[in-house]
């Protein structure tokens, strides 16, 4: 019985796609970039004397800096856009785990009208004083300010498994996917006000992240690549810090979707030519 042709493509299409000619094992990398990202609504709870509420379905957005070589690219001023960077290694030809810090800015959108559900007493604020029960708010600036904007830092261990997909017949460019899970703590620098007092304040380890992320990474002569991801999750922050009082608390949970665009090296210690190579 003769196998037709287009099956026999089909099976050299499958085992090409199944193994890359280049074997990462053994090989470290390092990358930098920057993100745009989004966020489902959430209800932000706050707690302290003399107030406890819960704010229904708040929205929040990103900050991106606008885009200028110097701010970008300057040696002082990369800290200041959504950037993302990361170290790892290829502990087997088709995976990788990694150490590296999300830098997202979280930032509650001034002006919309949310329900609030609580109490607040006049001894914390004589405008927005409120009985236990429900009623409608607009979060202006002398009610509540809320970000993290310095920033919401995802502090990540991630696992990634690779796909060949192709490779130039130079060797000196190939195109893989991956797709992963990450996890760690969330430590963001949270700029609060309520009711018109509270501070810019410290970094805290205020709760977790938890997702999954999918992307296509392009390497390129020795040593370079570039890598395009999409990462989504989970984030529940539990431990937020407000007005800078000990017994001023926030605590909210929501999604988010990140995008990134990297640029990095990957080399291998103590060899004279870089991982496939």
């Amino acid at each position: 019985m003769r196998i037709p042709s287009v099956v026999l493509l089909a099976v050299a299409v499958i085992e090409a796609l199944g193994q890359s000619a280049a074997n990462d094992k053994g090989s470290f990398f390092l990358y930098w970039g920057y993100n745009r990202a989004c966020y489902s609504w959430s209800d932000i709870h706050f707690d302290g004397p003399d107030y406890d509420f819960t704010l229904r379905h708040v929205r929040a957005v990103d900050r991106p800096s606008a885009f200028s070589a110097s701010l970008y690219f300057g040696p002082t001023t990369i800290w200041i856009p959504q950037y993302n960077y990361r170290a790892g290694w290829y502990f087997h030809e088709r995976w990788s785990i990694s150490l590296g810090l999300d830098h997202m800015k979280y930032v509650m959108e001034e002006g919309q009208t949310v329900t609030m559900d609580g109490y607040v007493n006049g001894t914390r604020s004589i405008q927005y004083t409120t009985l236990e029960g429900s009623r409608e708010v607009q979060l202006t600036q002398d009610f509540l300010k809320f970000e993290h904007t310095d920033g919401l830092n995802l502090l990540s261990v991630d696992v990634d498994h690779y796909d060949h997909l192709w490779e130039a017949r130079s060797g000196k460019a190939r195109l893989r996917a991956f797709e992963g899970v990450h996890a760690g703590p969330v430590i963001p620098r949270s700029d609060v006000r309520l009711f018109g007092a509270g501070m810019n304040n410290r970094f805290n380890v205020a709760g977790y992240g938890i997702g999954a992320q999918v992307g296509l990474q392009l390497n390129l002569l020795r040593h370079l690549f570039i890598r395009n991801t999409v990462k989504g999750g989970y984030i529940d922050l539990p431990r937020v810090l407000t007005t800078g009082k000990s017994e001023d608390h926030a605590n909210h949970r929501f999604w988010f979707l990140q995008h990134s665009i990297v640029v990095g090296g990957q080399f291998r210690i103590g060899a004279g030519k870089s991982a496939g190579h």
